[in-house]
């Protein structure tokens, strides 16, 4: 088979010919990819600095994927995968045009969803759905999303839209992609005055910050929660160390929370990617998207890493 292949750290995959897989026990299945979306800790799966350690070289990243069950349980149905791909020893992930994997991890497409789409919604559509209420997020309440012009940040804005949300605040950096993110009620710019002053003519301090990006943000982000209000961190796009003064959360009974989908438990992912899957096959939940051919999985891993503000999807 076509595959993208990691051969050293910090390298982009390149495609090439690589064995094809074969089920090992009657539980697992053979699935032909039709669609493998790319992902932040794809990329930092295979830098190496991952904190599950570093990938067996070679290997086949992509985390998610969606194709066709082609052998083992379910002949024929049409299914989104999640493979630990470089987390454990041998093995493989999507961006090839076959994948193994068990059963258990392959969660139904609905008809009516393509295949892009449901790879595009499935890491970022869960993460935001499953974040959102780990925060306890209801209707009623106000939220400042960071980040706001990428996919993570686009389906947290349509989520909080969706759970009722009083005010949905849309903070990033690039003036034109923010006049362009769904279901804002009004827009930040990360990098001008303090985003609390900025907030002061948008309806002042919100009940929820969502962060991925952390690094030089999240000190201004801070001070745009009311008191008692939530900070929820998914990632750290910008870098992991940021200054803060403790007491900040202190005087103002704020809380912290942080999110990481490796610690979610398998029924509640695939119970999230069913309820994302349902909204974006009614067109309650849109993604903007990338395509690239699996022989341009270089140019699309160089896409993922340089912020592209669409979904990339690797098509084999």
């Amino acid at each position: 088979m076509k595959a993208g292949v990691i051969e050293r750290l910090g390298a982009s995959p390149g495609a090439t010919s690589y064995p094809d897989p074969t089920p090992s026990t009657d539980t697992e299945v053979l699935i032909k990819v039709e669609a493998t979306a790319l992902n932040a800790v794809d990329l930092h799966i295979a830098s190496g600095h991952h904190r599950a350690g570093a990938p067996s070289l070679p290997y086949v990243p992509g985390v998610e994927a969606v194709g066709q069950i082609i052998a083992g349980p379910d002949l024929g149905l049409r299914v989104r995968v999640v493979v630990a791909a470089g987390l454990a020893p041998g093995v493989n992930g999507g961006l090839a045009e076959l994948v193994v994997t068990n059963r258990a991890a392959c969660i139904p497409v609905p008809a009516e969803l393509d295949s892009v789409a449901a790879a595009a919604v499935g890491v970022v559509g869960s993460s935001a759905d499953i974040s959102l209420r780990s925060a306890g997020f209801h209707d009623g309440e106000s939220v400042l999303v960071l980040g706001a012009t990428g996919p993570l940040g686009m389906a947290f804005l349509q989520l909080a839209r969706l759970a009722g949300a009083d005010r949905v605040i849309a903070a990033g950096r690039n003036p034109e992609r923010l006049a362009c993110v769904p279901a804002a009620d009004g827009v930040v710019m990360l990098g001008k005055e303090p985003l609390s002053e900025q907030l002061a003519s948008l309806g002042g301090p919100v009940d929820l910050v969502v962060d991925p990006v952390w690094g030089p943000w999240a000190q201004s982000a801070l001070a745009c929660l009311s008191p008692g209000g939530r900070y929820l961190n998914v990632g750290a796009a910008a870098g992991d160390g940021t200054p803060f003064r403790v007491e900040w959360l202190r005087a103002a009974q704020l809380t912290l929370i942080g999110f990481s989908a490796t610690a979610v438990n398998p029924a509640e992912i695939v119970a999230s990617y069913q309820r994302v899957a349902a909204l974006a096959a009614a067109g309650s939940l849109v993604l903007p998207t990338a395509t690239y051919s699996l022989d341009d999985v270089a140019l699309a891993w160089e896409a993922q890493a340089s912020s592209p503000g669409r979904k990339i999807v690797v098509i084999p």
